[in-house]
């Protein structure tokens, strides 16, 4: 697959099955995640991997926050919350860190750690693998920014689902570019 064709093929693939990432997959993942656009080389993320028992204190978390002190929850949505971070065996967190710099707002330094998190799906789905970027209320949550341990100023960015594809891996939607340009 050249790379052209890499990008113009890569989906979402929702579901992903054991095994997880390898270690070679894992750095080569990581090292096009450091390959984003950074505006003063601030690298201002940061990653964390969720495998095992990890993913298991993930989905505590985010039930945590989605169900905690609800009187009215059932015992089923809160094991569907809990059971959220187990979707795929490896789970990489890209986590934004702000960096202090006067020329270099934050915002800028947010979409960074945002082209991260796209260059490791990318990357991903040129090694082969099924990935997906998830979010979502319970992942903003100060519930699970405890159990990842984050500083006070940093925020998960994204969720990254990695595994194998569970079934053929799905087509890109055709979407005319054009419908998305404006020409002055």
């Amino acid at each position: 697959m050249s790379t052209i064709e890499a990008l113009l093929s890569r989906v979402s693939v929702p579901r992903v099955i054991e095994p997880g990432v390898s270690s070679l997959e894992l750095d080569l993942i990581l090292r096009a995640g450091l390959r984003a656009c950074d505006h003063g080389r601030l690298k201002p993320y940061r990653f964390i991997l969720l495998e095992g028992e990890a993913r298991v204190r993930l989905g505590e978390a985010m039930s945590d926050y989605l169900y905690g002190g609800l009187v009215d929850a059932s015992e089923d949505a809160i094991e569907a919350a809990k059971n959220k971070a187990l979707r795929a065996p490896t789970l990489l967190s890209v986590i934004f860190c702000p960096r202090n710099h006067e020329k270099i707002p934050e915002t800028e330094q947010v979409i960074t750690a945002g082209c991260a998190a796209q260059l490791i799906v990318t990357a991903a789905h040129m090694l082969g693998l099924g990935a997906i970027w998830r979010t979502g209320s319970a992942i903003y949550s100060e519930d699970v920014s405890r159990m990842l341990e984050l500083d006070e100023n940093e925020q998960v960015v994204a969720m990254i689902y990695l595994g194998r594809s569970a079934g053929d891996m799905p087509s890109p939607p055709e979407v005319d570019p054009e419908t998305f340009l404006e020409r002055l």
